[in-house]
């Protein structure tokens, strides 16, 4: 596990670790998903999110990442998992330029910390390591998170309407975001 800090305009500055495993961290993970599902956070899963569900989903995360396709940052404040990105590798040949940004996740209880801002940061300086030159990403039309992403400078690509249940059952559109590094 790697492990960085920082700076954070909070008192405390928050801990950006690349995990190698989520073993140790599983429940925090588990918790992260959960709130974020349960406060309608569109990241995949309609609530209640089933325990079970959330435990096979990191368990598929942390297959990724032995297998090195994905990376999983997470933001700690003291034990506590705050937050978490992904930055998923294209596996095509003709796409290994390129990687996709997913689950970026803050619990609640840390937000409006810069906690989102730091692991975006931190994930844009792993995939210029990994010789990653666009990202790309998708997120609920609307949410709070474009904002973040715009500032973050991601360029918006497109809409798509009705692209994803959300916590409601209704449908929702997409907005897709790119940024060349």
């Amino acid at each position: 596990m790697s492990k960085f800090n920082l700076t954070s305009d909070s008192t405390s500055t928050p801990a950006i670790m690349r995990l190698d495993s989520i073993h140790t961290k599983r429940d925090g993970l588990i918790n992260l998903l959960h709130d974020c599902v349960e406060s309608d956070a569109s990241v995949g899963f309609i609530a209640p999110l089933d325990v079970n569900e959330a435990e096979q989903y990191w368990q598929n995360v942390e297959a990724d990442m032995v297998s090195g396709s994905r990376v999983l940052l997470m933001a700690l404040e003291g034990e506590e998992v705050a937050g978490s990105v992904q930055l998923s590798f294209c596996q095509k040949k003709n796409g290994l330029h390129r990687a996709e940004v997913e689950k970026l996740i803050v619990h609640t209880a840390y937000r409006q910390r810069g906690i989102g801002r730091m692991l975006m940061n931190e994930l844009e300086r792993l995939a210029k390591q990994y010789q990653r030159r666009l990202l790309v990403l998708d997120t609920r039309t609307g949410d709070p998170a474009s904002a973040l992403y715009r500032k973050c400078g991601f360029i918006e690509a497109g809409q798509i309407p009705q692209f994803a249940l959300n916590s409601g059952g209704e449908f929702a559109g997409t907005t897709f975001f790119y940024k060349l590094i």
